[in-house]
C-alpha cells in the first residue's frame, strides 16, 4: 500500500465506465466486480459466448479430424437407431417455414440491469452487477488486464 501511495495512485475508491461489445450499453462497474468485463450484465456475455461455440465448432467440422469425428459418431448413432437413413421430400400441398431466431436479431433484454445503466444519473450511479452506489471517481482501463 505504502508504495501505491508513493507513486502517486489515489487511495479513494473508483470504477470503470465502458461500453458493452454487444449492445453498446454505457456500463459502471465496481472494483470488487470488475474483472475485465466487456459485455453488460444483461444477456450478451451468454449470447457471444454460444455465438463463439458455435464458430468454433463450424470450423472444427471444416478440418479432417472433425469430419471423420462426425462420421463416426453418425455411424454409431445410425447402428443404435437401426434406421435406413434416406431423403424424403415434403408431401404435396404442404409448405415449408423456418421458425429460428438468430441471436442477432433478437431483442435487447431490457432486464433491471440495462434499465439501471440507461436511466441512472452520474450523482447516484449504482454498479450494474451488484447495484451498489459508486464513488466519485472514475478510471478508463489504460494497460492490458493482468490476470
Amino acid at each position: 500500500m505504502l508504495g501505491e501511495e508513493a507513486l502517486g495512485r489515489r487511495a479513494e475508491p473508483t470504477y470503470r465506465l465502458y461500453n458493452c461489445h454487444r449492445c453498446g450499453v454505457q456500463v459502471r462497474i465496481c472494483q470488487r466486480c470488475d474483472h475485465g468485463q466487456i459485455y453488460c450484465a444483461g444477456e450478451c456475455a451468454r449470447l457471444c459466448r454460444r455465438e463463439c461455440l458455435r464458430r468454433a465448432g463450424a470450423r472444427y467440422q471444416r478440418t479432417r479430424r472433425g469430419a471423420l469425428c462426425h462420421a463416426a459418431r453418425q455411424r454409431l448413432w445410425r447402428a443404435r437407431r437401426g434406421v435406413e437413413v434416406t431423403h424424403q421430400g415434403y408431401p404435396s400441398g404442404q409448405i415449408c417455414a423456418s421458425v429460428s431466431v438468430h441471436p442477432i436479431h433478437m431483442e435487447i433484454s431490457t432486464d433491471a440491469a440495462h434499465a439501471n445503466a440507461l436511466t441512472t444519473s452520474p450523482t447516484h450511479a449504482r454498479c450494474a452487477f451488484c447495484e451498489a452506489i459508486l464513488p466519485a471517481w472514475t478510471r478508463w482501463r489504460v494497460r492490458p488486464w493482468s490476470g
